[in-house]
């Protein structure tokens, strides 16, 4: 199973609910779109930042982001020629073109609670990290999700789940979170306020990889869910 976590830029005046909406209008079509790719879970969330607006995408699929995007790319449903054209028009990104050079998007770590067995509420978002602290970054969350305090902390917060992926850019490599748990709003608001050890540690080291102006100590604000897949499965 593969899990990426992807931010996609909104253009200024664009609304991507038009294109969720429409997903969520045709969900037999949206099923057998993705079920071509691979996709067996789609989340959005639509965050509004001092930055702008971004489009964060939880996915997890059996194929690589790669070889899904390249069956999107070759698909000649309706379904998926919509989605290519919403997506070239609302974040500018032409999913058909070969992919950029660079690497691919990267995730560095999917912690899940082995006790939780359901799907609980998601919530997504992204940031932008220190150009050459990706290696870092990597090391931090891997040695952090291996810890038991953090499956201590996450389950105090009601979390099951959270995938950090790292996406490079033009302008530099940004994280991209997803977290699932019963009410993981609230969750993020208590991690924020929290000064239990261990997310103390976790924030602080959070602190290393990211420029000033991004305060974990604060809750992440502005975001919307804007599609899930699993309410439009049910009536797919």
């Amino acid at each position: 199973m593969n899990r990426y976590v992807l931010p996609f830029p909104v253009l200024p005046g664009k609304d991507p609910r038009v294109l969720s909406s429409e997903l969520q209008r045709r969900p037999s079509e949206w099923a057998e779109s993705r079920r071509n790719q691979g996709v067996s879970m789609e989340r959005v969330y639509l965050q509004t930042t001092p930055m702008g607006q971004f489009v964060v995408a939880y996915l997890e699929t059996t194929s690589t982001f790669p070889e899904a995007n390249a069956v999107l790319a070759q698909s000649t449903l309706d379904i998926d020629k919509f989605f290519i054209e919403k997506v070239r028009e609302i974040n500018g990104v032409d999913v058909t073109a070969p992919p950029p050079d660079g690497p691919p998007p990267e995730t560095v770590g999917a912690w899940f609670d082995s006790d939780v067995r359901e799907r609980r509420r998601g919530l997504a978002f992204t940031a932008p990290l220190i150009p050459g602290k990706e290696d870092q970054g990597r090391a931090f969350i891997q040695d952090a999700f291996s810890r038991p305090e953090m499956n201590v902390s996450r389950r105090a917060l009601g979390n099951n789940a959270e995938v950090v992926t790292v996406v490079y850019t033009p302008q530099g490599p940004v994280s991209a979170v997803y977290v699932e748990g019963n009410d993981p709003a609230e969750a993020n608001r208590r991690f924020a306020a929290s000064t239990l050890p261990f997310d103390v540690w976790f924030k602080d080291g959070l602190r290393q990889l990211f420029p000033p102006f991004i305060d974990f100590n604060q809750p992440v604000a502005g975001v919307e869910e804007i599609f899930d897949s699993e309410a439009v499965r049910a009536r797919a």
